[in-house]
C-alpha cells in the first residue's frame, strides 16, 4: 500500500496504529519529511533552519494529546511547517538576520548547463513576498491544490490562487528582464 496516498486522506480508526488512535509516526514522517522539509527550504531559504522547524513539526505532532483527532494528516502538518517558518522568520527578524545570503538552488546538483538558470529563478523566487514564494513552493514544489494550500495556510482558496497569479507574473517579468513590479 502507498503511504503517501493513504495518509493524504483524513485519519480514520481503521489507521490509528496505537491504542490511543494516533497514526504511525514513522510511517508518517517517511511519507511527509521529504515535502515538508522541501517546503521549509522553500520558504526559510535555508536547510538548517529548515531542519530545525521540521524538527519542530514532528515534536509538535508527538507531544499533541490523542484525544484530539485529526482530520487531515497533510493539511495539518503543511499547516504546522507554515507555523514553524512564521516563527522562525519572526526570530531572525528579531536577531537582525538578511535574507541575502539564503539560496535553496544547490549549485552541485544542478545539471551541466542548468545551473545558470537555476540561479536566476533563485533570485526571483527570493524576489517575491513571502506570501507569493510559499503558494509557488506548495503549488510547484508539492503539488497541492489551491483548496489544500488554503487550508494549510490559512486563507481563502481565491487569494492562494490569486497569489500564485500574481508570483507566476512577477517571476515571469523578472526573469525577462524587467523589475515585476507591473
Amino acid at each position: 500500500m502507498e503511504w503517501s496516498r493513504v495518509l493524504s486522506r483524513p485519519l480514520g480508526r481503521e489507521r490509528a496504529a496505537s491504542a490511543a488512535g494516533a497514526p504511525d509516526l514513522g510511517a508518517v514522517y517517511d511519507a511527509y519529511a521529504g515535502p515538508l522539509y522541501r517546503y521549509l527550504v522553500t520558504f526559510l531559504g535555508g536547510a538548517e533552519e529548515a531542519e530545525d522547524a521540521l524538527q519542530e513539526v514532528f515534536l509538535g505532532l508527538i507531544r499533541r494529546p490523542a484525544r484530539e483527532p485529526i482530520r487531515d494528516l497533510r493539511h495539518y502538518l503543511f499547516r504546522a511547517a507554515h507555523n514553524q517558518a512564521v516563527m522562525s522568520l519572526r526570530r531572525r527578524k528579531h536577531q537582525g538576520a538578511t535574507d541575502d545570503s539564503l539560496s535553496w538552488i544547490d549549485p552541485q546538483a544542478c545539471a551541466p548547463g542548468d545551473c545558470e538558470l537555476a540561479m536566476d529563478i533563485d533570485r526571483a523566487l527570493r524576489q517575491l513576498p513571502l506570501e507569493q514564494r510559499e503558494v509557488v513552493a506548495l503549488k510547484v514544489g508539492e503539488a497541492l491544490t489551491f483548496r489544500e494550500i488554503a487550508e494549510a495556510l490559512g486563507v481563502p482558496q481565491n487569494t492562494a490562487a490569486s497569489r500564485y497569479r500574481l508570483a507566476l507574473a512577477r517571476l515571469r517579468a523578472l526573469l525577462e528582464g524587467g523589475d515585476g513590479d507591473e
